[in-house]
């Protein structure tokens, strides 16, 4: 595969926690303009600070109404402080402007699954790029006892690489509902469609075990101080702006197991044409306690990986599952149906890359530890126009 590099930005990064400083002193020196209180009631949430963000948007919307377009997100954060009825009088009031998605998750919490269902899919039909949307009309079909809408639904998305994920993880779920076994594990099998690699830094580099310490620290000074709604589970994106030698030795790591990755999928039974060039995304994701990722896909991805850099030594010495990474895992997201393959938990060995397609669902078991689990996940993504062809 030809690799593209993700250029850094020209300007700098700015944490969200000081966009949202930035904001609020704006909105400070300039109350007579309702937009700032728009964009502030935006940061506040991004920020998990949903009461905060409500008092900001109503005060937005009360002073220009026909100006004010977040009522989708004012309606989010209703739900996400538990008050349903609220987020689906807000949706009424703005008359269908783009909110669509609120309007189902306030009837999707309050009781009305059918209702819930039409609102997510009309809402990723108005806007094909809402990924939360298509999530939520997939995770209600998949709860139904009756897979065949599901496998329709599947058939319907858009033929392209940005939604194989979305489609072969959902429809292998419908296979396996419909006990079509065979063809649920030809999409999705852990045993068959995992391979580990280690990482052998180069020798001036150091051992994998202070390369990996020195990595350790090296995030620990530059990621993760950006507050989230939840703080044992932090997710940072700004990994591909940092061009440290520890990071540019281990990118060059992450190119070749993925090329051997790709180059054994046939092997491996996973068949279809590879992207002629793609670019690998990194976040950095750091977990403590009782975080986890939740069970999921990549949406977008063709091959995903996770590169483990430190875990408690109480996951490294036990002998039970806590923090290890279950691949397969969806019983949760499917309302209880067991799958048709099985679920593979790996540990978190520091210096061990776990590649396997963007299209398996996994988990993390948490580790009910305080000390951190620092590892990198990565995603193959086709480059450019390529996203958007045939598949």
């Amino acid at each position: 595969m030809q690799w593209m590099e993700i250029e850094p930005p020209k300007a700098r990064r700015i944490s969200r926690r000081a966009a949202t400083k930035v904001l609020r002193a704006a909105v400070d020196a300039a109350a007579d303009r309702p937009a700032l209180r728009e964009r502030l009631g935006a940061a506040l949430m991004d920020e998990g600070r949903h009461g905060e963000a409500i008092a900001a948007l109503r005060a937005s919307a009360a002073a220009e109404p026909s100006g004010f377009t977040s009522w989708g997100r004012l309606a989010q954060c209703h739900l996400a402080i538990g008050e349903p009825a609220a987020a689906l009088d807000i949706c009424e009031r703005a008359q269908g402007r783009g909110v669509a998605r609120a309007r189902g998750g306030a009837l999707e919490a309050l009781g009305r699954p059918e209702d819930a269902l039409r609102e997510y899919a009309r809402a990723f039909a108005e806007d094909d790029a809402d990924a939360l949307a298509l999530e939520a009309a997939l995770r209600l079909l998949s709860h139904a006892s009756d897979a065949e809408p599901l496998l329709a639904f599947c058939a319907a998305l858009p033929a392209t690489r940005r939604f194989d994920a979305q489609r072969l993880a959902f429809r292998a779920l419908a296979y396996s509902r419909l006990g079509r076994t065979q063809e649920a594990r030809a999409l999705i099998d852990p045993d068959r469609h995992v391979m580990l690699f280690r990482f052998v830094p180069p020798a001036a580099l150091g051992a994998v075990d202070l390369f990996n310490r020195r990595l350790a620290a090296f995030l620990l000074a530059n990621m993760g101080q950006t507050p989230t709604p939840r703080p044992d589970c932090v997710i940072d994106g700004g990994l591909p702006q940092r061009r440290d030698p520890l990071l540019l030795a281990l990118r060059e790591f992450f190119r070749r197991s993925f090329d051997g990755y790709i180059a054994a999928m046939p092997a491996l039974g996973l068949h279809g044409p590879a992207p002629a060039a793609g670019r690998i995304e990194e976040v950095v994701v750091f977990l403590r306690g009782a975080g986890r990722n939740g069970e999921h896909v990549h949406p977008g991805g063709y091959v995903s990986g996770v590169y483990y850099v430190e875990a408690p030594s109480s996951v490294l010495a036990g002998s039970d599952l806590r923090g290890r990474l279950a691949l397969g895992q969806c019983e949760r997201l499917t309302g209880g149906h067991r799958p048709a393959w099985s679920v593979r938990h790996v540990a978190p060995e520091p210096g061990t890359l776990v590649v396997f397609p963007s299209h398996m669902f996994h988990d993390v078991v948490p580790t009910r530890s305080e000390a951190l689990r620092i590892a990198i996940g990565l995603d193959v993504r086709p480059c450019g126009e390529e996203s958007e062809e045939p598949t």
